[in-house]
């Protein structure tokens, strides 16, 4: 009998520890994906739910809508009330969004003072008439002092898509979304608006739409590599200042500015495994890594507006001696404003701490820009770059 006891007594511990280490991988699964400040889903999680759901409608011929939501003047209210009413302030805007939407609906705070919601099995009258109604439930929902907003009450301005034929990928439902919402904005705000392809001619102007596109495809890297997207910002800085400095004409200055802010968006594709490593990454690693540019060239040539930067994407890491990748050209076979980009996407990349390599200074950066001039580097960019970097008030973005 005693054995039986034991055995029994043993056999319920393992039960109580497992339930125990499932509660914990639970918590800790939950945490990952959820907002802390507003307890909804994440920017992260959103990227990954909306693609199961842009490809489940895909494949099943399901409808599915996306809402963005943009809570009007939030900056004037924390600007009067102060940061901890502003978290408070947001906090009840997203209990508001929960409240209003449906079992199946997801909501997610996009980030900042942005929101999505996710509609399956919805189509975009539906979604429609669904953001009207909560608007208007949010607009006579009391909430001390925002009557001295310039609405007078709380507001959202909200914009819709919808999976259709022509939908792409989930990067396009949400850029379609965010150009409803910028045009919700642009007419006075508190009022939802739905994609209309027309749209775009009507109210951005094209460097409006690209801009707002690609800010869209990078903003995944906030929550999957922050290090890629805060390079990939840095970058174009550096874009800016440079393309003036070496009085470019005005459509070679877009193309590399805004060249240099996409350049690495393929790495959307790279498992966050490899990208956040700590250490070196093995050779199998390495030949996933340099697959960016490709996966980059594919993901660009998915949008016609975007496909004048596809050569800095694909390119950027060719080498003036032919020892680059993806196709080993050399000399001005690589086109200008590659080889300045891959100036700058050097030089940050250097003085930028990352898990596999130490730190240069700035010193150390120009030494080694200009030992691989000749070989890795145009010598002509190199030298104009670092002059620019001596002779000017340019933030010089090293980061520990």
């Amino acid at each position: 009998m005693l054995g039986v006891f034991l055995f029994v007594t043993f056999i319920v511990l393992i039960a109580v520890s497992f339930n125990n280490y499932y509660v914990l991988y639970q918590e800790q699964k939950n945490k990952a994906i959820t907002d802390p400040l507003t307890g909804l889903y994440n920017h992260g999680y959103f990227h990954e739910r909306l693609e199961e759901e842009v490809q489940r409608a895909k494949e099943t011929g399901n409808p599915l809508s996306l809402l963005l939501l943009d809570l009007d003047d939030f900056k004037k209210y924390n600007d009067l009330f102060g940061h901890t009413k502003g978290d408070q302030y947001l906090k009840r805007f997203a209990d508001l969004l929960r409240a209003h939407v449906r079992p199946t609906d997801m909501v997610f705070r996009y980030g900042g003072e942005e929101f999505a919601i996710i509609l399956p099995q919805t189509d975009v009258e539906t979604a429609y008439n669904i953001a009207q109604a909560m608007r208007k439930a949010i607009n006579d929902t009391p909430f001390p002092g925002v009557e001295a907003l310039p609405l007078g009450c709380i507001s959202f301005s909200g914009g819709i898509s919808t999976v259709t034929a022509e939908t792409l990928n989930r990067y396009d439902l949400i850029k379609k979304a965010d150009i409803a919402l910028y045009y919700s904005k642009k007419q006075g705000k508190n009022q939802v608006h739905i994609y209309r392809d027309c749209l775009t001619r009507v109210f951005m102007t094209p460097d409006d739409a690209v801009k707002t596109l690609i800010e869209n495809l990078i903003s995944v890297f906030r929550v999957k590599d922050p290090y890629t997207y805060q390079h990939s910002r840095r970058v174009y800085e550096y874009a800016l200042q440079f393309g003036a400095y070496l009085g470019l004409d005005e459509r070679e200055q877009r193309l590399l500015a805004y060249g240099a802010l996409i350049h690495d968006i393929g790495k959307v594709e790279i498992p966050r495994s490899i990208l956040t490593k700590k250490g070196k990454p093995t050779e199998d690693e390495w030949r996933i890594i340099q697959m960016h540019v490709i996966w980059g060239k594919e993901i660009i040539n998915a949008y016609p507006s975007l496909q004048e930067f596809a050569p800095l994407v694909e390119l950027h890491h060719e080498r003036l001696d032919g020892r680059g990748y993806p196709y080993g050209l050399k000399g001005e076979q690589i086109p200008k404003l590659v080889r300045i980009l891959t100036i700058l996407d050097s030089f940050d990349a250097m003085t930028t701490e990352r898990p596999y390599q130490r730190t240069k200074t700035v010193d150390e950066a120009f030494a080694e820009l200009k030992r691989c001039a000749g070989t890795q580097f145009d010598p002509y960019y190199v030298d104009r770059f670092i002059a620019m970097m001596l002779e000017t008030a340019v933030p010089r973005y090293v980061t520990s």
